[in-house]
């Protein structure tokens, strides 16, 4: 193969010079010659200026060329094979499986119920079973956690267990973590999340209406229920009133059943609202309120109305 005809006489005679200022003999300098071929004489090493030495009888063959570039192509992936397994590139194909928890950090009051979902994953086709543990720091007395199921199986490729921790009414307020671990054979991850206990609410009610946007046709009626939560230990009977907006005589008629609702500690408590109207009742967009009043406490929740 002629070189002289692929690259220019300026560039040879430059490479020429930048090899001859190495200090080190260089190995390949046989191909140097053949790269410079053109010239009657090419350098060779020597110290002061520049030496001349016969060319050589012959260009180098292109089987030798296409020799060098299947050994630079060899060298260059077994270096990038060697590169990526100690910077950790290549991923390990071992069967496995990872643990998560949903939320990462919860916050409850004092004599509450607390709920963690734990997932699970399997990785490069694991499908064992997973063991699942925990423990709380610093630890709670008279504090109850569960997960359930204990044990799962990744045959599916994934699964899920629920944790719930039930915090006494005299735990201490503090930040407290807890650890799940998961364990098949030699194999086991943990994951760890955050319950926050905070003082329990102050005793109150809520009122909430299902649904809360109606449509009715003129001279038909429809309903809505209303329903009432304990709050915080709250323990008392609600008095119920209705409201409407526009109101005139031709607005539709509501009426609650029952209209008092006694509540217990933590339960709940539901009323009928039952909304009329006749063949006179004007169409339009109504507001309607419904009040919630128990000694000081009060309450309410809006509902709307559309009359067609």
């Amino acid at each position: 193969m002629d070189f002289s005809r692929i690259f220019p006489r300026t560039f040879r005679i430059r490479l020429v010079r930048v090899l001859k200022s190495l200090r080190k003999p260089f190995a390949l300098w046989p191909f140097i010659a053949a790269f410079a071929r053109p010239f009657r004489r090419v350098a060779r090493h020597g110290s002061g200026r520049v030496q001349l030495a016969p060319k050589l009888k012959r260009p180098l063959p292109a089987w030798s060329l296409l020799i060098m570039l299947l050994l630079g192509a060899g060298v260059g992936f077994y270096a990038s094979t060697i590169f990526s397994e100690v910077a950790g590139i290549g991923q390990s194909t071992v069967p496995d499986f990872t643990l998560g928890t949903n939320p990462v950090s919860m916050t409850t009051s004092q004599g509450s119920l607390a709920a963690f979902t734990v997932s699970l994953t399997s990785l490069n086709s694991f499908a064992g079973s997973v063991n699942l543990n925990y423990s709380l720091s610093p630890g709670i007395t008279n504090v109850t956690i569960a997960l359930n199921p204990s044990s799962l199986s990744l045959l599916t490729g994934a699964g899920a267990s629920t944790m719930t921790v039930s915090v006494p009414a005299s735990a201490p307020l503090n930040t407290y973590t807890i650890t799940i671990g998961g364990t098949s054979g030699r194999l086991s991850h943990n994951v760890t999340s955050i319950l926050r206990v905070v003082p329990p609410p102050s005793p109150d009610f809520s009122t909430s209406a299902t649904p809360s946007s109606l449509n009715v046709t003129r001279g038909s009626a429809t309903s809505s229920t209303i329903t009432l939560t304990s709050i915080g230990g709250f323990a008392g009977t609600v008095n119920l009133s209705t409201s409407i907006s526009p109101s005139s005589g031709s607005s539709p008629t509501l009426a609650l059943n029952p209209n008092r609702v006694t509540l217990l500690s933590g339960g709940t408590g539901n009323a009928v609202l039952t909304i009329s109207t006749t063949g006179t009742t004007l169409r339009g967009v109504y507001a309607i309120v419904v009040l919630g009043v128990s000694g000081t406490l009060a309450n309410s929740v809006s509902i709307t109305l559309t009359v067609q």
